[in-house]
């Protein structure tokens, strides 16, 4: 069983379209996407349309719920109305969370226990992104049912860690390589390099293996996109994978 996972894609078609070529040469049994599918200065529509006929295990991120409450950020506001009612009529189907493999894998956007906008891997209380103690991992992890595996994003940053005997995978963002926020406290998410980003899942008699993959791509020809429609710090981070 091999799985491919991929997250935060947020509307660069340009990054997705890279991953999904490196996804298929490797014939994947499953590809499940961890949401935040649209919002961002890039081509929203076409990301959709990409991520529909993908036909992927796919759950809601933070973006979903915020483009379908009509929010004002800057992403969010510029996806919405480029988005036909197609595209959000799918969006309304996609849940919070994902049992998949008889409850063996779990999937989410931020964390079990803690919803779409929180993080399960990261500390940011330090400006910058940290791995956080086991135990409070742990305690993010509670809802997982008997799950061994634990797929979630939302953070941009890959990883690959252990908590107790639940393997938990963040693949790092397909499109938006780095950002800044100020919940829950002023932080920069920085991946370092302007690669799409995605994980793959190997399940064996001894345990699952998981890889991160790194994608190059035109990443100068998003961040033009991103200038155009007047999101100059996003094409920094596009370009460089830091933020500004």
């Amino acid at each position: 069983m091999k799985i491919a996972v991929i997250a935060d894609s947020h509307g660069n078609l340009l990054a997705l379209q890279a991953v999904l070529r490196d996804i298929g040469r490797l014939h994947p049994d499953l590809v499940v996407n961890l949401g935040d599918l649209v919002s961002g200065p890039f081509d929203p529509a076409g990301s959709a349309d990409a991520q529909m006929a993908l036909g992927a295990a796919t759950l809601a991120g933070n973006h979903e719920r915020q483009v379908l409450a009509g929010a004002t950020g800057a992403s969010d506001a510029f996806a919405r109305p480029r988005l036909a009612d197609r595209h959000l009529a799918w969006l309304h189907t996609l849940p919070p969370t994902l049992s998949l493999l008889d409850g063996d894998l779990f999937a989410c956007h931020g964390s079990p226990a803690g919803g779409d906008l929180d993080y399960l891997l990261e500390d940011v209380s330090a400006g910058h992104a940290a791995l956080a103690p086991d135990e409070t991992i742990r305690r993010k992890l509670a809802g997982i049912g008997h799950a061994r595996v634990v797929l979630c994003g939302h953070t941009h940053i890959a990883r690959i860690v252990t908590a107790g005997d639940v393997l938990v995978v963040n693949p790092g963002s397909v499109g938006m390589p780095s950002f800044r926020d100020d919940r829950p406290c002023p932080h920069v998410m920085d991946a370092g390099s302007p690669h799409a980003r995605y994980a793959t899942l190997t399940r064996a008699p001894q345990g699952w293996a998981a890889t991160l993959h790194a994608v190059p791509y035109d990443h100068q020809a998003a961040a033009r996109q991103a200038e155009r429609n007047g999101r100059s710090e996003v094409a920094f981070a596009v370009r460089t994978g830091r933020s500004p």
